[in-house]
């Protein structure tokens, strides 16, 4: 069933990647254990996990030494390999590039975060992309990771150098097994000076799907991330993004959907860091909760005092079908500068009974008019995704 699901979004050919063991990751998961160890799990009333309660999930049922994913990457043509465009993974790159040594977690912080520390101890694999200068890559570069055993522990490296442009898509999919099962990831992507990267992210999780995806950003001057993310199952499905600006006319547009059914629990977070002046962020991150399912979306505009002439605005709306979802918005400014233009929008609803009242009365079920309600929600935030063949992915997840 996953390897018929690629062809809806793969054009390239795609190859596996072999999950290898690396002198350099060892070493640095030895040093990352006792962070590790030392970080309790986290609980409801701190500020990131406010009406996130995951008192239930015991990691120690989980081994995480036999933790395995399948990965599959495009397939490189000799041309790309021959201007210096890198994707094997990530241990080979590890002790094969110094740049990944260089790179490996940077601005990322092990130190903070229960599961951040888990995949700097644990993580088995991932992939590496490393785009050298001046070179702009006219067909995506895509990855599917695909686990069927209990444990997947994943750490990704991404590297685009200056005035070079990269489209990247990555889907997360699982086996369904008797199991609850784990999913930990964190991805690090940088984009130095005048580069593009477009991140396309999308998972799809079986009903006992622990997710925790952390992805970090970096961009230097006048580089621009556009991210655009899509959420859909799990038991808890915990999706952020930090994006750290660090250079003058740095850019970002990050688009999200996500959508809850059955008991789910969606957890989507957004972090913009403007830390230097003269930067540009639109957030956008819509969500439709079904049946019993929760959310929260979290999203952080944090303006330093350096950042000057910053333009930040993020906008979150979440559709409720049903009386027993639960949705909770939290937008946030912190800002220290004084030469800004900073602001948030929010809304969380219910479906309008008028409106399906209207549809119902031209002959539609209520389960028919629910599904063009919810296809209309999402409609305006999908035609905003530039790849076609991922508008119409999400259009199909939306639809089932």
């Amino acid at each position: 069933m996953f390897i018929k699901e690629q062809n809806l979004i793969t054009k390239n050919a795609m190859k596996e990647l072999k999950q290898v063991r690396s002198p350099f990751a060892e070493n640095k998961k030895h040093e990352a254990l006792a962070k590790f160890n030392s970080i309790p799990m986290p609980m409801e009333r701190d500020e990131d996990w406010r009406y996130t309660n995951i008192d239930k999930l015991d990691l120690s049922k989980f081994s995480f030494s036999n933790s395995s994913a399948k990965i599959f990457v495009t397939d490189l043509s000799e041309d790309l390999i021959e201007k210096g465009v890198v994707l094997t993974d990530v241990n080979t790159a590890l002790d094969k590039y110094p740049i990944a040594q260089n790179y490996f977690f940077k601005n990322t912080k092990i130190d903070k975060d229960k599961f951040v520390a888990l995949s700097a101890a644990h993580f088995n694999n991932g992939i590496f992309l490393y785009v050298p200068k001046n070179v702009e890559l006219d067909e995506p570069i895509r990855a599917k990771f695909h686990f069927e055993c209990q444990t997947s522990i994943l750490h990704n490296l991404i590297i685009v150098e200056p005035h070079s442009k990269v489209d990247f898509i990555e889907e997360y999919s699982n086996k369904e097994i008797a199991q609850e099962q784990l999913n930990a990831c964190v991805t690090e992507v940088f984009a130095n000076s005048d580069s593009k990267i477009n991140f396309y992210h999308l998972n799809n999780w079986t009903k006992k799907v622990n997710n925790f995806t952390n992805i970090v950003g970096t961009l230097e001057g006048n580089s621009a991330v556009d991210w655009v993310s899509g959420c859909f199952g799990g038991k808890l499905n915990k999706f952020k993004i930090d994006t750290l600006f660090n250079g003058q006319g740095s850019q970002c547009n990050n688009i999200g959907v996500f959508m809850g059914k059955g008991k789910e629990h969606i957890d989507f977070t957004t972090n913009m860091h403007h830390n230097t002046q003269n930067t540009t962020n639109e957030v956008l991150v819509d969500g439709i909760l079904k049946d019993e399912s929760t959310s929260v979306y979290r999203g952080l505009i944090r303006i330093e005092k350096e950042a000057q002439k910053t333009s930040s605005y993020l906008e979150n709306h979440i559709l409720k079908l049903g009386e027993k979802t639960l949705a909770n918005s939290i937008p946030s400014l912190k800002i220290d500068a004084n030469d800004v233009k900073a602001s948030h929008g929010a809304t969380v609803g219910q479906i309008n009974e008028e409106h399906l009242f209207y549809l119902m009365a031209r002959g539609l079920s209520r389960a028919e008019a629910e599904r063009l309600i919810v296809e209309g929600f999402f409609e305006p935030i999908i035609q905003k995704i530039p790849l076609e063949e991922l508008r119409e992915k999400i259009r199909g997840l939306v639809q089932q």
